[in-house]
C-alpha cells in the first residue's frame, strides 16, 4: 500500500499555502501515528508526514513539544523495529535454491536501512533547526543520542565534529566582541576629546 497512492498537486499545493497547515490535534495525529508506525508496510516518519501533510521539521516539533505524541513516537518507533527484525527472522528460516539470488533477504537489509539507520553505511539523521543557535543545535544531538538514535561510535565520531564546530565558532563570537569593545572604546575617547578641551593635556605649571 502507498501512501502517496491517492495525493494530487492541487490537494498539495491547497493545503501547504493555507495558513496553520501544521495545527496539531492530538487525538488525530497521536492515533495516526500509532496506525502508521505499527503497520509492517508503513513504520517510519516519511510515511507518517505523507499522510499528516506536514514536513518533518514540524514533525520533530511535534515530538519536543507534545509529551504524549512524544512518548507515542518512541513506543511505536521500537515497536516498529521489532516487526521489521521478526520479519527478518521469518526470511531467514525459508528455504531457498542453493545459487539463487535471496531479493526479499536484500529487500529487508534495504528496508532497516531506510527506517533506522541500520546498515553498513547507513548515513546519520540529525534533528536540528538551522535557525538555531550552535548551542541550541548541541543540545538538540545529546537529546537525540539519548533517545537511542545512534550508536556509540556514531556518536563519538559526530560529538568530535560538532566540538570542533562550536570551538570554531566561539572564537568568531569572541573576535567580534572584541571588535565591538574596540569601536565602543574609539567612540568614547573621540567624544571625550571634543566635549572636554583639556582632556590628556596635563596640568598647566603655575609661576
Amino acid at each position: 500500500m502507498s501512501s502517496i497512492a491517492d495525493l494530487q498537486i492541487e490537494e498539495i499545493f491547497v493545503h501547504f499555502k493555507k495558513k496553520n497547515n501544521n495545527k496539531y490535534n492530538e487525538e488525530k495525529h497521536c492515533k495516526l501515528l500509532i496506525k502508521v508506525m505499527l503497520d509492517k508496510n508503513l513504520g517510519c516518519i516519511s510515511a507518517f508526514c505523507t499522510q499528516a501533510m506536514v514536513d518533518e521539521r514540524t514533525f520533530y516539533n511535534w515530538v519536543n513539544k507534545y509529551e504524549l505524541f512524544a512518548n507515542i513516537y518512541f513506543f511505536t518507533k521500537m515497536a516498529s523495529k521489532q516487526l521489521w527484525y521478526e520479519r527478518g527472522r521469518e526470511i531467514r528460516d525459508k528455504e531457498f535454491q542453493i545459487g539463487t539470488m535471496n531479493y526479499e533477504f536484500e529487500h529487508w537489509k534495504l528496508e532497516g536501512w531506510s527506517k533506522f539507520g541500520i546498515g553498513k553505511n547507513s548515513r546519520l539523521k540529525i534533528n536540528i533547526n538551522p535557525g538555531e543557535t550552535p548551542i541550541q543545535n548541541y543540545a538538540s544531538i545529546l537529546r537525540q543520542a539519548a533517545d537511542g538514535d545512534f550508536t556509540a561510535s556514531e556518536f563519538k565520531q559526530l560529538m568530535e565534529a560538532v566540538n570542533v564546530g562550536l570551538n570554531v565558532h566561539q572564537v568568531f563570537e569572541l573576535q567580534k566582541q572584541i571588535d565591538e569593545l574596540k569601536s565602543d572604546m574609539a567612540v568614547m575617547t573621540e567624544n571625550t576629546n571634543v566635549k572636554n578641551p583639556f582632556t590628556n593635556k596635563g596640568i598647566e605649571k603655575t609661576d
